[in-house]
């Protein structure tokens, strides 16, 4: 099985497959990832990064579902990806021309075929978009990086987690970071 590195840019992690848009740093793989389809097989990879990725592509909701369910195709059962990317209300991603969506909790959420199911029952106006797509990405895990400031604060006990998860609600520049864990699941 292979694990990919997509996007990977300037870093270049040992034990994956290199893949970035760019020949500047030699990558083992160039390829856009908007262009379909990429280049491995049905069902072999085991495991992806996307670090600072996901945010600078996929500007069209055609060209993100393709993305999706690009991973989707050459990923196995139980395949993991790891997303990092920047909190959208962080100058980080707000004052980069080239992010070109943010990535959420919510968004990747449309692609969980089981939540897609109870969605419907509900009658929810979630886009069912694995159901649409025929996809299916468990959100396993969620990490958020907090920004020096509110780091500091926590550690200093100047402020309470009530209080840091009112702040990461209401205001910018709290959580720079989001980490992701997909698995992919095939039936």
């Amino acid at each position: 099985m292979l694990k990919i590195n997509l996007g990977s840019g300037d870093k270049k992690i040992e034990g994956f497959l290199n893949l970035d848009k760019f020949d500047t740093f030699k990558p083992d793989y160039v390829h856009d990832l908007e262009t379909f389809p990429y280049p491995f097989n049905n069902n072999e990879v085991s495991h992806i990064l996307m670090s600072h990725v996901l945010e600078h592509i996929g500007q069209s909701p055609d060209t993100f579902n393709n993305i999706m369910k690009e991973l989707f195709r050459i990923c196995c059962n139980k395949a993991l990806i790891d997303i990092v990317v920047p909190h959208p209300r962080h100058d980080t991603f707000l004052a980069d021309p080239t992010h070109v969506r943010p990535i959420t909790s919510l968004g990747l959420e449309l692609y969980d075929l089981s939540l897609n199911k109870k969605w419907l029952k509900e009658k929810a106006a979630n886009s069912p978009l694995a159901i649409i797509h025929n996809v299916n990405f468990k959100i396993v895990e969620t990490l958020l990086y907090l920004d020096k400031k509110y780091e500091l604060l926590i550690n200093q006990k100047k402020i309470t987690k009530d209080e840091l998860d009112f702040h990461a609600k209401h205001y910018n520049n709290v959580i720079v970071q989001t980490k992701f864990k997909l698995e992919v699941i095939k039936t």
